[in-house]
């Protein structure tokens, strides 16, 4: 097993059934065998974003990645952007396109991962910024428009990465996958997001000194990257299992059928 080819050292592919409309438990489950099987490359790929960007804030504020946040609301605001705008969109893009190349029945390289997600990161970013300040608008004004925006725009960094296209249609995309499954994918948001809660609150609670201490910045990046990492993983096969969903239904357009089927195909 290589740097460039991390996995199990098994020539055979894992095989992921990316047609199949799933549970939120299966969804769940298949991330985490997908993690298993590939171990190596979703936290290579999750490290080599969020380690840099941790180090970086550490050395600019002094705070360490289990702190809660900045006391400065400026310094809080421009770290918020900085995740929303790069951090996030490339881990997101990255393991899309991991997903995309297993689902195809290959062995992911790193290499190419990576430049598949690069190359898709100014889309990705542009969607998630314009998706994440239209959740925060919703937010503040009433809590529901901006938990029902964050189920609309569940996958729209995912639409970004693979279908091709501009940030307008990326959220379009997402808002065609999630009318009638909102429910289905705000409990998949529930059930990460307290998975992650408990992982990061765990973490919290274990004594290690200061933030910025060295035990304390290993294992808060460490969370941080796994938690960064199996929400792209879930993120990503939720989009597929939309897709299949809205493929069961028979709710394809014929503008926007061809292009939904060539995903995978589009990609060799």
């Amino acid at each position: 097993m290589s740097v460039l080819d991390p996995g199990t050292g098994s020539d055979e592919a894992y095989r992921l059934d990316a047609s199949k409309p799933r549970s939120i438990g299966e969804i769940v489950r298949a991330a985490g065998a997908l993690y298993r099987r590939y171990p190596l490359l979703f936290a290579i790929l999750a490290a080599a974003v969020i380690v840099p960007y941790e180090l970086i804030v550490l050395a600019a504020t002094g705070d360490g990645p289990l702190r809660h946040g900045h006391e400065n609301a400026g310094v809080s605001w421009l770290l918020l952007l900085l995740r929303t705008s790069l951090i996030t969109p490339l881990v997101s893009a990255l393991h899309m396109h991991a997903v995309v190349t297993i689902a195809k029945g290959r062995r992911p390289r790193l290499a190419e991962v990576a430049r598949r997600g690069a190359m898709a990161l100014p889309v990705v970013a542009a969607a998630e910024i314009v998706s994440g300040i239209g959740i925060f608008l919703g937010s503040i004004a009433l809590v529901v428009p901006g938990i029902l925006l964050a189920v609309r725009w569940a996958v729209v960094a995912q639409a970004a990465a693979l279908e091709g296209k501009g940030w307008v249609d990326a959220l379009r995309s997402s808002r065609r996958l999630t009318t009638g499954h909102g429910w289905h994918a705000f409990g998949l948001l529930l059930v990460t997001g307290v998975l992650n809660a408990a992982v990061l609150f765990g973490a919290r609670a274990i004594p290690l000194g200061s933030s910025s201490g060295a035990g304390s910045v290993a294992v808060g990046t460490t969370v941080e990257t796994l938690v960064a990492s199996f929400s792209a993983l879930t993120l990503a096969l939720l989009y597929f299992d939309l897709q299949a969903r809205r493929d069961a239904a028979g709710a394809e357009t014929p503008r926007t059928a061809p292009r939904e089927h060539a995903h995978l195909r589009d990609l060799d």
